[in-house]
This record gives C-alpha cells, sequence and structure tokens, in this order.
C-alpha cells in the first residue's frame, strides 16, 4: 500500500575468510577472489556456515569448542548481488539497513565505501540513493569479532573486564579486552558457558524504497485509567517525516485502534508537514478497556494499533503493532514500619506485584541461530512455570522482537539491563560514549511500546564492583561506564520512554551497592557463594534474606540423561571425567556432591544415574526453599533465581536445559511459583501460614493443619476456614508448634475441598536421609485419555512419598513430577506425550528409596 516498499536481502550470500591483516584497504583484492566460498543466508553467524560445511564440529558438545577457537584471529567477508529495477531507483530515499552487525564491520556497495559500524548493537542504515544501477548490483561486508583492535595500553583503565581466568577445569575463559567492543559479552566465556566469540551479520538485512513522505515512529502509553468513567487514557506521539527539503505538505493522519478485529477508536488529524522531522501528540479515550495483566493476575488482551498517513494521491501505512492497555509504578516508597529501608515494588494497574521467575540468556551461545520455536518453547515454559517477570541478563543480547511479543502475549514482565556485565567500560573515550548513546537511544525506541516492559536497568553488578570488587587496583578512582549508567542511560530512558521506570544497576540501592535497605540484591555470599558449604547447601539459609527485591541466587543442578549424552556427543558419562567437568559450572566447587551428601546418600560409590536424580532433586529443594522462604517475607517484593534458561548444555543454575528439555528442578519451581499458595515456617516455637492469593478472586478454603506420621499411622490436626482477597499476600495463621518426633513426622497445612488445587504446605526438621520412612507405595487411578497426546491420572500414596515420578522419556511434560505426597493425599497429573508413544501401563509413579 502506498509510497513505501521493503526489498529482504536475506538470502543467498556468499562468504569466506581471510588473515585479520587483510583490512578494508584490501577490499578489492578480496573481491577478486574466486574460490573458498561459502553460500549462507542471514542470520549469519560465521560459526553456522562453517558447521554446515564440516569445516568446523559444533563447538557445544564434548570439548570441541576449543578448535573453532581460531575463527576469532581470521577477517570474515560476505557478499550478495541484488537486482533492482528502474522503479525502485526513482524512490526519494533509498535506505540500506543491517539490523545487527557482530562487530567491527566494515560494508561496501558497488565498490563504494559506506562507513564503518562497531556495534552489534543497533543497525547500520545508511541513504544509498545515487550509489546503485538498474540490474546487478553488489553488497560487500568485512567483519571480524573485534579483539584484534585494542593492545594493553587501551586497557590500562579497564582490566577488569575479565570474569572466568583460565584453568584447568574450563580451559580459556575471559578476555580483558571484550569492554571495548559494544557487542555480547558473554561470548568470551562466563561461568556458565563456553568461548565461542560470535562473528557475522546478526540479523536481517533490507533496503527500502521511499516517496515523499513516511510514518517514522509511533510510541503509545497508558496515561492513566478511570475506574469511575470505566475508560483509559492512551498518548501516542507520532513522528512523521516530509522527505521534501523546502515544500511543506498537506497530509491527513488516521489512527486505529482495534480490539479483536473490531475498530475500538478512531481518529482523524489534519496535519501540514513541514520539510523533515513532524512531531504530532495525540490523545484517546478507550471506553471499558481490556486491561494486560501479569501472569497469573489476570488475562493479557491485546489491541492493534494501525496508522495511515495520506496525501491526496498517496497513503503511506505504518506497520500494526499489538499494545496491552496497562499502567505501570516503581513504588519505592518508605517502609511504614521501617524509615530507614524503602519498597521496590512494580504495580501494575494500580495493584502491587510480586515479581517472580528469573534471569534470561542468550539461549545459543551462536546466539544467531535461536529460531522462533525456541523462543515459543521457553517462554510458554516460563508461563507454565508460574513466571511472571524475566530480568534480560546484561552480558547478553537485546532479544528479538519476537521475544518481547511472546512476553506482551504471556504476561512475562521484562527487566531489561542494558547490555554492561560485571567490568569497567571506557567512558573516557568519546567515541565509545557516542556508541553507547545511539545504542540506547535506538534499544529505549525499539521496545517502548511493549506492555511487558518493566524497568530498565543500567548494567549487571558492575556498581556493586565499583564497591567491592575493583577498589584496590592501580585505576580504583576510575569508575568506567558510571557516565553510560549515570548520565547517559537515565537522560534517554527520560527522552525516549518516561514511562518505564529507570535503575542504575542490578544490584543496586542504599549506602551499599549491594545491601538490603532498599532496591535490589544479588543474594550469593551468604548462600551459593559462601566459604562454609553447609551454607551453600541448607535451604533454611534462605530464611535469612532481609533484601527488598532479590533479582539474583541459585543452585547448581545437572541436565536430564538423554540432554547430558547428547553433549557428550558418544562419549560415555562419568561424572569424573575431564568432559564433565568441561560442562559443569565454574562455581560448582563439589556442591553438587556435598549437598547429595547431606539430603540424601553417600557419593562415594554414587553411579552416573543416581548423580542425575539426587542432583536434580537437590537442585530443585534448594530453589523451591528459597523461592517460598522469599516469598513469605511481606517487605520483599521480587525473587528471580539465577538463572532460567541455557547457552549450552552443562551441569548449571538453569531449569530447563539448552535442548529445551526441563530439568529435575523445573517442577520444584513451578510449585513454588504458584499463583495461589500457602508457606509454612517455623520459629521460636511458633508455626506460621502465609497465603497467597495473585488472582483476581476471592478464595475461601477450609484448612486443615497440624502434624502428620510419615508412615500413614496418624496425625493431630485441626481445622480452619480461610478467605484470602485478590492480590493478596498475609500471615493468616500461627499457632504453637506442637512436639512431634522430628525424624518421623513432619507439620502440614493443606486444603480441604476436593476441587482445590492448592498443593499442601509441609515444615521437615529432617534432612530427608535422616527421616524415617517407609518404603514408598504409590499408586495410580484414573487413567484416561483427555485430547490427543495426553493422558490424565490421579497418584495417591497412603504413607508419606517423596519425589514421585514416572520414569518416563524425558521430553514428556508432566503437570507435576517429583512432588511429595502426604499420606492419604491425592493428586491428579495431566501427561502430555504428544506424538511420543505411551501405553497405560507405562504410568508407574515410584517415590525415592533410601536404604537406612
Amino acid at each position: 500500500m502506498g509510497n513505501t516498499m521493503k526489498l529482504q536481502l536475506n538470502e543467498d550470500w556468499q562468504l569466506t575468510w581471510e588473515p585479520l591483516y587483510r583490512q578494508a584497504a584490501d577490499y578489492f583484492q578480496v573481491k577478486h577472489k574466486r574460490q573458498n566460498w561459502l553460500q549462507s543466508d542471514l542470520p549469519c553467524d560465521v560459526h553456522m556456515p562453517l558447521i554446515a560445511e564440516g569445516i568446523i564440529m559444533e563447538p557445544l558438545v564434548a570439548d570441541q569448542c576449543f578448535a573453532s577457537e581460531w575463527i576469532e584471529e581470521r577477517s570474515w567477508w560476505f557478499k550478495k548481488t541484488l537486482i533492482l529495477t528502474d522503479d525502485q531507483l526513482q524512490a526519494d530515499q533509498i535506505i540500506l539497513r543491517f539490523e545487527s552487525l557482530d562487530v567491527e564491520a566494515d560494508i561496501w556497495l558497488n565498490d563504494a565505501h559506506l562507513g564503518h559500524h562497531r556495534s552489534a548493537f543497533y543497525p547500520f542504515a545508511c541513504d544509498v540513493k545515487g550509489k546503485l544501477q538498474q540490474g546487478a548490483n553488489q553488497l560487500f561486508v568485512r567483519v571480524t569479532s573485534g579483539l584484534e583492535l585494542y593492545s594493553e595500553s587501551d586497557l590500562a583503565l579497564i582490566r577488569e573486564a575479565k570474569v572466568v581466568y583460565k584453568n584447568e577445569q574450563i580451559g580459556h575463559r575471559g578476555d580483558h579486552r571484550r569492554g571495548m567492543l559494544r557487542k555480547p559479552q558473554y561470548v568470551f566465556g562466563w561461568d556458565w558457558g563456553p568461548r565461542v566469540v560470535t562473528c557475522g551479520i546478526m540479523g536481517e538485512v533490507s533496503m527500502e524504497f521511499l516517496q515523499s513522505f513516511q510514518i517514522r515512529d509511533i510510541h503509545v502509553t497508558t496515561t492513566s485509567l478511570d475506574a469511575v468513567s470505566q475508560t483509559a487514557h492512551l498518548q501516542f506521539q507520532v513522528e512523521l517525516e516530509n522527505l521534501h527539503p523546502f515544500q511543506t505538505l498537506e497530509t491527513e493522519l488516521n489512527l486505529e485502534l482495534l480490539y479483536q478485529g473490531k475498530v475500538v477508536q478512531l481518529i482523524h488529524k489534519d496535519c501540514c508537514l513541514r520539510s523533515g522531522l513532524n512531531y504530532i501528540a495525540m490523545l484517546m479515550e478507550v471506553p471499558d478497556p481490556k486491561l494486560w495483566w501479569p501472569n497469573g493476575m489476570g488475562d493479557q488482551p491485546m489491541y492493534t494499533v494501525q496508522a495511515t498517513l495520506q496525501t491526496t494521491t498517496q497513503v503511506v501505512e505504518y506497520p500494526s503493532f499489538s499494545y496491552g492497555i496497562r499502567t505501570l509504578h516503581l513504588n519505592m516508597d518508605k517502609i511504614p514500619e521501617h524509615q530507614d529501608e524503602r519498597s521496590f515494588t512494580f504495580e501494575i494497574n494500580g495493584v502491587s506485584v510480586f515479581s517472580k521467575g528469573g534471569n534470561w540468556v542468550p539461549a545459543d551461545a551462536i546466539y544467531a541461530r535461536v529460531t522462533d520455536d525456541t523462543y515459543e518453547v521457553l517462554l510458554r515454559e516460563a508461563k507454565e512455570a508460574n513466571f511472571n517477570m524475566l530480568r534480560v541478563w546484561g552480558g547478553g543480547i537485546y532479544e528479538r522482537d519476537i521475544f518481547y511479543e511472546k512476553c506482551d502475549q504471556y504476561g512475562i514482565l521484562i527487566w531489561q539491563d542494558f547490555m554492561f556485565a560485571c567490568a569497567k567500560y571506557p567512558d573516557h573515550l568519546a567515541w565509545f560514549r557516542d556508541e553507547v548513546e545511539r545504542e540506547i537511544d535506538y534499544q529505549t525506541r525499539r521496545l517502548r511500546n511493549h506492555c511487558s516492559l518493566a524497568l530498565w536497568c543500567g548494567n549487571n553488578e558492575n556498581h556493586w564492583g565499583f564497591e567491592e570488587w575493583w577498589n584496590e587496583t592501580q585505576a580504583a578512582d576510575f569508575y568506567g561506564g558510571a557516565l553510560c549508567y549515570n548520565d547517559i542511560a537515565p537522560r534517554l530512558v527520560q527522552q525516549n520512554c518516561p514511562a518505564i521506570p529507570y535503575w542504575n544497576s542490578s544490584p543496586y540501592g542504599g549506602a551499599h551497592p549491594n545491601g538490603n535497605q532498599s532496591g535490589d540484591t544479588h543474594h550469593w555470599n551468604d548462600c551459593m557463594m559462601h566459604a562454609d558449604m553447609d551454607k551453600r547447601i541448607t535451604p533454611e539459609e534462605y530464611d535469612k534474606v532481609s533484601a527488598k527485591f532479590v533479582s539474583e541466587f541459585g543452585y547448581i543442578g545437572p541436565c536430564r540423561k538423554s540432554s547430558t549424552e547428547m553433549y557428550h556427543n558418544g562419549v560415555p558419562l562419568d561424572h569424573k571425567s575431564k568432559l564433565w567437568q568441561l560442562h559443569t559450572n565454574f562455581f560448582e566447587r563439589d556442591a553438587v556432591l556435598a549437598g547429595i551428601n547431606k539430603h540424601y546418600v553417600a557419593t562415594e560409590q554414587l553411579s552416573t544415574d543416581d548423580y542425575l536424580l539426587y542432583a536434580g532433586i537437590c537442585q530443585g529443594v534448594m530453589l523451591e526453599y528459597s523461592l517460598e522462604a522469599i516469598r513469605s517475607k511481606l517487605f520483599c517484593s521480587g525473587a528471580l533465581f539465577w538463572m532460567y534458561n541455557d547457552c549450552w548444555g552443562e551441569v548449571g543454575w538453569s531449569i530447563i536445559d539448552y535442548y529445551l528439555t526441563r530439568k529435575i528442578s523445573y517442577y520444584f519451581v513451578k510449585r513454588a511459583l504458584a499463583p495461589v499458595k500457602l508457606i509454612l515456617r517455623e520459629q521460636g516455637g511458633v508455626t506460621q501460614l502465609t497465603a497467597i492469593n495473585e488472582t483476581n478472586s476471592t478464595i475461601r478454603e477450609v484448612l486443615e493443619y497440624g502434624f502428620a506420621y510419615y508412615n500413614g499411622s496418624g496425625r493431630q490436626a485441626t481445622e480452619v476456614e480461610v478467605e484470602l482477597a485478590p492480590f493478596s499476600r498475609e500471615v493468616v495463621l500461627q499457632w504453637a508448634t506442637p512436639t512431634y518426633p522430628p525424624n518421623e513426622a513432619c507439620i502440614f497445612v493443606r486444603a480441604l475441598s476436593e476441587s482445590s488445587e492448592i498443593i499442601p504446605a509441609v515444615i521437615h526438621n529432617e534432612v530427608f536421609r535422616e527421616r524415617i520412612l517407609p518404603h514408598p507405595q504409590v499408586s495410580v487411578s484414573n487413567i484416561q485419555a483427555c485430547g490427543a497426546g495426553q493422558i490424565r491420572c490421579t497418584v495417591s500414596s497412603e504413607t508419606y512419598a517423596h519425589g514421585v515420578h514416572f520414569g518416563l522419556d524425558e521430553t514428556i511434560q508432566l503437570s507435576d513430577e517429583y512432588f511429595d505426597l502426604l499420606p492419604g493425599e491425592k493428586r491428579d497429573i495431566t501427561i502430555r506425550h504428544r506424538e511420543i508413544a505411551l501405553t497405560m501401563d507405562q504410568i508407574v509413579p515410584r517415590g525415592i528409596i533410601v536404604n537406612h
């Protein structure tokens, strides 16, 4: 429609490589090279065609990451021929656009050097009218990983950029030079990922042909909700451009808001456009608005915004986009009971939200090959695990549009870091500040219309580093990067999307960047990173949390056996082997075996199968308990564990692995984050029940509480009726802790109604291996198909059963697994086996057995 046409240039590229000394000045020499050109489509990390052609092996399996490190020591050259018509050349403006170049790139068109680009985080765009010809045109790109440009003298003030140092376990990860480069920082290696240094054309390439005028941008904000009149007030900021250099242009702007295909509101505005850029503000009232809510708190209805700009002879249409109506506020008021402390609470539509979920990292070490299907699976799984927030960590990438679109769809709020992590950055250099300014300006404009976007954050852990890590170095008084986080970023956020809160760093707040008085905290030093091993593997340590929002904490566990075999690539599994250690997180430091030994069994003769089972359950127990501990603290408003997903297969932090298979711990996290939740804690002879109802409905329930013997021989219990208001979190019950044998019984509370899906809450005062438990006799009944590829059944046990699981194909997804059953408890389970063959007699639940 109208006067804009876009030509996609993503197919039929060719790629070759040369030594690094082949510079841009050697363009003509490389151009005339006749051999060793590989075929490629975009996006293209140079690893991808090399793997496809068998030149390198897949670097993420076995120990093959080391064999491809030569890639960062070459220059990479792309070329493409495109055919243009005379009609296309008549456009008033022709914009060539590379969405992402990683990272140091030179671009030529028909032998004309268009420019040098040095950031993967914003596009290269150039008006190429006058440089094109009818018929064949040739694009050329030289790109390198960027490390070769910087010497030791460049690094004098930022040497702390290296995160993980060379050691026998993981080889050479980390690089001092990475802070000089505006590209993903994790690709140089982290505690949870290998060194696979990316390079290439990472996004789409297009050519846009423009005539006369265009709609450049639309920014929409929900400014207020009026409960009395049942209306939402929206503000639109529209950026228009008249391409004529010295004439005004008479136009009409038409703006439509649709819901489920029907027009809700329509605005016509007469506009006289000046030459160049024009800015139009428009207000819209939406009757009976369908509000967008985070997952678990309500629905995620999405409106559609459409806009056209027309003259008497031409019409231009802006790409339609989805928009969720919601208000957003970050409440940082003083806490009434503690005037020296402040809240850190997100509010959506005026309702306080407990932010729950995990940290997101790029889903592949070679991030250009992450597919739309991978994003769909990961975000749908996050929704099913009851997440309402993901933190996009600052050492990765600004994710592709589909990521944010799916978060809008699934009700997952986004804490969005800017891409700075665990390093000083050279913001004393003017060129670097300019690069950061362009990057942040672009990304804030690109993402600001997403209703899922809840926070912009300046960096990951750099303010904490200024205080704790880098205060004894030669450059201790150089706060490299502070101008980016304390000046450039807040200014551009305020300019481009003032309705989105900004926070300088994570962790940050109070007198100490990782303190507990205000802001967010990374809860590492008191638990998983503590020198005392017992504190690292004891879940009750998380009951001591006093932070107002915990944005990082975690525990390490393995993948399932099928995934572990994939990344071992035919090498026999041996959890004591060097290869196993290569694919084990750097910070594991024997915590996995120590946890198994404390909670389950001695580890001296542990088989690999038992290692995978017990280590997986240990990770689940630690994450479930810690998430419940933090949710039960009424002064705290967030728990985001480290980390949700993974970039390769390893014994690591995630709950869903690189191959998109749920780890055992996934189910523990899903239960811990249930929108309706009972949490028990005991202290000083008093047992306390915190009840959470994040839904928009009142819940009335009869609860039974007391203690029960593991062997099913009896219980002492009392019944009480409770009412849980919508969007509530409160202590609803306290009672004197009864006297009972701690290794033979547990304190519990459960809902009594047959229809209730509320999971019972339990307190154990002994680790599993010290409990006197009968052999679990779990039974299954009511097995029936309930739709294509689904089976439903009821699981029960007359005695206490721990870690109830089915032993099915590890890619089969269940509504719950590795759960505990109280004596006499029943639980309905849905098994989604999809196309995997599954017969009724294969559904055999069993519990964890430990021989005392």
